[in-house]
C-alpha cells in the first residue's frame, strides 16, 4: 500500500507541475523467451527448458518523468525520475520506486554536472552511461545470452553518484564519475565505493572512446574473506559506412565481476578469496536490411583463477548474439533474436570442470511513449 500511496502521489505531483515543462515518457516491452540450458559439472549433467513471457528482455519496460528550468545566461537546472516495472506481471523491477534513475543535474557551457541514482559510465543506460551503447550493436545485451556483457565486466547502476559530462571539444568528450557508496555509510571504506574517467571522440562516423573504472572492495567481508579491489580498462570503436556499422571492444579486468563466472574453488576459510584476471574482446555489426536493422555480434573471454597470486585454474567463455528489429512507426517496433553462450571453468586444485551452455531466442514488441 505504501509503495502504491507513493506512486500516486508522485503522478500527482507531476500533473500540478506539467506547467513547468515536465515530461512523462517511458517504454513498454513484452515479449516471449524461449531457453535451453545445459550444464556438466565432474560428469554430472543438468538441463533445463523453459517457455516464457518477458519482460524488457530487449530494452527495459519503464516509466519517467524529466524536466528542466531554463536559468538563464545559458544555465539550466533539470531532473530525471525513472521507475522500472515487469509489463508481464505489473510489478515493480526493484522495491524502491525510482530504481533506474533519480538524477539532479545542472548543466552550461562547463558541462553537466548529475546527482543521485544513476548508470554507470560503462554502461548504456540512463543520463550519463556511454560506453557499451558505443560498444556493441545491442548496448548492454538481451536477454540472458548479454551480448558483450558476456565478455566483459558492466556494472549497472550506482548510488550516491556524481557525474561529470564535458561539452565537446572538436569532437573529445571527457567524463567522471564517482559513487560514495550506499547502506547509510557512505564515503566509508569497503562500502562498494566506485569511480569511473573516460574519453569520447568523434569525427566524421568514426566514434573511439576509453574508459577506466574502479572498485574498492578492500574492506567487505563475506564470511570473513576480504574481496580484493576490482577494476577495468576498457576502449571501443565503431564505424558507420553507410551500408552496415561496425563495432569492436576489447578489456582487461581485475577482480571484476563477469558475468556467468563462478569460482569453483572455496577458499574463504583462509581469510581471502580468490581473485580473477583476464581479457573479454567482442566484434559486432548493425546492418539495415529489408525496412529494418540486422544486429549481430561474437565475444570471447579468458581468464585466470588466482588464489595468492598462484595460478590454479582458467575459465573462458564464448558468446554469440544475432537480432532482428522492424519499426512499425516512429515509436514501435518488433524484435527477434538468437543467442548462445559457452562457459568453461577448471580449477586444477581439486581436479573439477565446470561447463556451461545457455541459448535462448526472443522475440516481442517495444513501443516507447
Amino acid at each position: 500500500m505504501k509503495k502504491i500511496a507513493v506512486a500516486v502521489s508522485a503522478a500527482l505531483l507531476a500533473g500540478s507541475a506539467l506547467a513547468a515543462n515536465v515530461d512523462l515518457y517511458g517504454v513498454v516491452n513484452t515479449g516471449f523467451a524461449y531457453t535451453n540450458t545445459r550444464s556438466v559439472e565432474d560428469g554430472a549433467v543438468t538441463k533445463s527448458r523453459s517457455f516464457s513471457m518477458e519482460s524488457g528482455s530487449w530494452s527495459g519496460s519503464r516509466w519517467g518523468l524529466r524536466g528542466s528550468e531554463d536559468l538563464g545566461n545559458g544555465y539550466k537546472v533539470g531532473f530525471v525520475l525513472e521507475s522500472g516495472f515487469m509489463s508481464d506481471s505489473g510489478k515493480l523491477e526493484d522495491e524502491r520506486l525510482f530504481d533506474r534513475e533519480s538524477t539532479l543535474y545542472v548543466s552550461g557551457d562547463f558541462g553537466t554536472i548529475y546527482a543521485g541514482r544513476m548508470g554507470s559510465l560503462i554502461c548504456d543506460v540512463g543520463s550519463v552511461g556511454w560506453f557499451s551503447g558505443m560498444a556493441s550493436p545491442f548496448g548492454t545485451g538481451v536477454g540472458d545470452t548479454e551480448g558483450h556483457a558476456s565478455v566483459m565486466a558492466v556494472r549497472a547502476r550506482v548510488d550516491n553518484a556524481i557525474a561529470y559530462m564535458s561539452p565537446r571539444f572538436g569532437g573529445l568528450q571527457l567524463s567522471a564519475q564517482y559513487a560514495m557508496g550506499d547502506g547509510g555509510t557512505e564515503n566509508k571504506s569497503g562500502n562498494d565505493r566506485y569511480w569511473a574517467i573516460g574519453a569520447d571522440y568523434q569525427v566524421g562516423n568514426l566514434e573511439i572512446g576509453a574508459l577506466i573504472d574502479y572498485t574498492n572492495k578492500a574492506s567487505v567481508n563475506v564470511d570473513s574473506s576480504k574481496i580484493a579491489d576490482a577494476w577495468t580498462f576498457s576502449v571501443a570503436a565503431n564505424y558507420d559506412c553507410g551500408f552496415a556499422k561496425s563495432f569492436i571492444a576489447a578489456q582487461y579486468f581485475k577482480d571484476a565481476s563477469v558475468m556467468h563466472w563462478q569460482s569453483l574453488g572455496d577458499y574463504s576459510d583462509k581469510g581471502v578469496l580468490d581473485s580473477r584476471k583476464g581479457f573479454g574482446v567482442n566484434i559486432g555489426v548493425d546492418i539495415p536490411a529489408f525496412g529494418g536493422d540486422f544486429l549481430a555480434s561474437a565475444g570471447y573471454a579468458d581468464g585466470d583463477m588466482r588464489y595468492a597470486k598462484e595460478k590454479y585454474g582458467d575459465m573462458k567463455i564464448y558468446s554469440a548474439l544475432i537480432g532482428y528489429e522492424y519499426p512499425l512507426s516512429k515509436r514501435t517496433y518488433l524484435y527477434t533474436s538468437a543467442g548462445y553462450t559457452y562457459e568453461k571453468d577448471r580449477d586444477n586444485k581439486v581436479s573439477s570442470v565446470k561447463k556451461n551452455k545457455t541459448f535462448q531466442a526472443l522475440a516481442g514488441l517495444v513501443h516507447n511513449f
